[in-house]
């Protein structure tokens, strides 16, 4: 199922490896192997491997995994910054594409006629903010801290301090299952609360379009600063091996509760399982102490649901995305 595949990236000397360790891709560090893993060195690289799959019948995914359902059909997966999904402990197989190649995405651009940029989806978020300061591109500060790419960040619809990818999104290009690439507007997300039509979709993103607000670049930079000084003292060290917000934060009478208080306040703050560890400074971060395996990690998700739900009646939702040994993302 994967030769033909393997023959087409070696032809154009595309970067790749054969039953490769996906765990080093992913800021949790859990997961076994897959079956191919593709590190395209720049973006036109990234849009061919793209192209070719599609139209082979795979379906494509940001920012980690969905595969096609039909049988006989070679499932691959998109991953940007692995900033939030785990693998299982068995092989997986598929082929997996990372958007982190060897050359640096190409930098965004500013579109005077609309008051928007346009940006790469395998930019992150951090070099993004320093770019936005150098350039007078303001109200896109609430991404700093939040790890990953762009287009991840779009994908799972990434937000804080009041503001998400949704409120400054203006449209994408993608390319879609059946390989085309295509221009879509801001409804085609379908955005929910942490969610889009891409986090579990088949569909990939190129590129971003999104609204700015002209500000100084001292004062871009100093609010990029604060969010993140705010971030890092009421997180856990983003040295450490985590997927950040591990659950969703529960609506409750129509208004969103912290996952993380009611996780806290249900005496598991600091718990641990195997080489897993609910963080200290914030209980809504699952901690990989050093070989911390996908069983655990299940394992530790349900404990953590079981004694929230009878303590409150609240059943939390897993906002990690988990990628099945057949290459499905759930």
């Amino acid at each position: 199922m994967f030769a033909p595949l393997a023959a087409w990236l070696l032809q154009r000397r595309i970067p790749f490896q054969e039953n490769a360790a996906i765990a080093p891709h992913l800021a949790l560090g859990i997961g076994g192997t897959v079956r191919l893993l593709i590190r395209p060195r720049d973006a036109r690289q990234r849009l061919a491997v793209l192209r070719h799959l599609a139209g082979a019948g795979a379906a494509p995914g940001i920012p980690g995994a969905r595969a096609s359902e039909r049988s006989g059909e070679r499932p691959y997966l998109v991953i940007g910054g692995g900033s939030n999904i785990a693998f299982p402990d068995v092989p997986v197989q598929a082929a997996v594409l990372l958007t982190q190649g060897e050359e640096a995405p190409p930098a965004p651009l500013l579109l005077a006629d609309e008051g928007a940029l346009e940006v790469d989806a395998g930019m992150r978020n951090q070099p993004f903010l320093a770019w936005c300061a150098a350039s007078g591109a303001g109200g896109l500060e609430f991404l700093s801290g939040i790890p990953g790419t762009l287009g991840g960040a779009a994908a799972v619809n990434a937000g804080a301090f009041g503001r998400s990818v949704a409120d400054v999104l203006l449209a994408a290009d993608i390319v879609d299952g059946q390989g085309r690439r295509r221009r879509v507007d801001a409804a085609h997300f379908g955005f929910r609360y942490r969610d889009s039509r891409f986090k579990l979709g088949s569909e990939a993103l190129l590129t971003l379009r999104l609204r700015h607000e002209p500000a100084s670049g001292e004062a871009i930079a100093a609010r990029t600063r604060e969010n993140l000084e705010y971030r890092v003292t009421r997180h856990p060290s983003y040295r450490l091996a985590s997927a950040g917000c591990f659950f969703k934060n529960p609506q409750v009478g129509g208004t969103k509760i912290s996952a993380g208080k009611i996780i806290e306040e249900s005496g598991l703050k600091s718990t641990t399982l195997g080489a897993l560890a609910v963080a200290a400074e914030h209980a809504n971060f699952l901690l990989n102490r050093g070989g911390g395996t996908f069983v655990d990690l299940q394992r530790l998700e349900e404990k953590i649901r079981a004694a929230v739900a009878a303590r409150t009646g609240i059943v939390l939702e897993r906002e990690v995305i988990y990628v099945s040994p057949d290459g499905k993302k759930y």
